[in-house]
């Protein structure tokens, strides 16, 4: 069989998906069109309606006790388990800043508060985090992957796989896709260097534009591997993507699921050999 249509159904199935959620994140500009630039008139509006279109994308394929919702992340200087202190001694009580997007397994873990879309929750119960722009200006870049260690770093436990992180835009104020992943490469390393693997983001995604992810390389051990994939002509990578790394975290055997992750998602083959390197930064293999 033609590699090429291996996972084809699925592809398209994405590439409908992504082509809705383009259209989709316009519609507030369109009615509500601001008098003297482009966007909307309410900007405020506008931004609560893209987390919301991304929210429901999520709510929609997920596993039906995780649910994405906006929020905090409380971590209480409490005990945890049945007496372990450790959290009591080192710590007082943190929480992060204001999160576009918290996927958290509901069924499985309490909740401090929740209110429509709003929720604070503790970390354990939380496999994913998403800050969500509908442009990406650069003067922000570094900030939003500061802001996301901060919420990986609560949620840090030893032997146990954390949280995914991501920042997912749906355009960029910088128009050169190579200058861009340059621009996004540069403001991870200076946040994420000789830092822990696991609390380094995981994905920055511009919808149909690029896909930039950290894998572990064979060949360069303790350093995670940066790439941009161009997702120009593909436009459903970047949602294949935060699929993909979700699960991936909420299927891990450290997670307690016992499942295995199922066959869901799928890309050309050699999509991600071929794509272009940024290159590697160092991280800490303990603490």
């Amino acid at each position: 069989m033609d590699d090429s249509l291996k996972g084809h159904r699925v592809r398209q199935f994405f590439e409908i998906e992504a082509q809705t959620l383009l259209a989709r994140y316009r519609v507030i500009e369109t009615l509500l069109p601001h008098a003297r630039t482009r966007g909307a008139a309410h900007r405020g509006e506008e931004g609560r309606h893209i987390e919301s279109l991304l929210r429901s994308f999520l709510n929609k394929h997920l596993p039906g006790n995780l649910r994405a919702v906006s929020g905090f992340i409380l971590c209480p200087s409490t005990k945890t388990g049945v007496q372990d202190i450790k959290r009591v001694a080192e710590h007082p009580d943190r929480h992060s800043s204001q999160l576009d997007v918290i996927i958290y397994d509901f069924d499985a873990f309490p909740v401090f508060e929740r209110f429509e879309e709003f929720c604070i929750v503790p970390p354990e119960g939380v496999v994913g985090i998403l800050s969500v722009k509908k442009t990406l200006y650069n003067r922000e870049i570094e900030k939003e992957f500061v802001a996301l260690k901060g919420a990986a770093d609560l949620c840090h436990q030893e032997n146990r796989r954390g949280p995914y992180t991501g920042l997912f835009a749906f355009s960029a104020e910088e128009k050169d896709d190579a200058a861009l992943g340059s621009r996004i490469f540069k403001a991870i390393k200076n946040t994420h260097e000789s830092q822990l693997f696991d609390p380094m983001v995981n994905e920055a995604s511009v919808m149909a534009r690029v896909c930039i992810f950290k894998n572990r390389p064979k060949h360069t051990p303790q350093n995670a591997r940066y790439v941009r994939v161009d997702c120009r002509s593909e436009p459903h990578i970047p949602l294949q993507r935060l699929l993909q790394s979700l699960l991936s975290v909420y299927y891990d055997e450290t997670r307690g699921s016992g499942k295995q992750r199922p066959g869901f998602v799928s890309f050309k083959k050699r999509t991600f050999a071929n794509s272009p390197e940024l290159g590697l930064i160092p991280y800490l293999e303990s603490e």
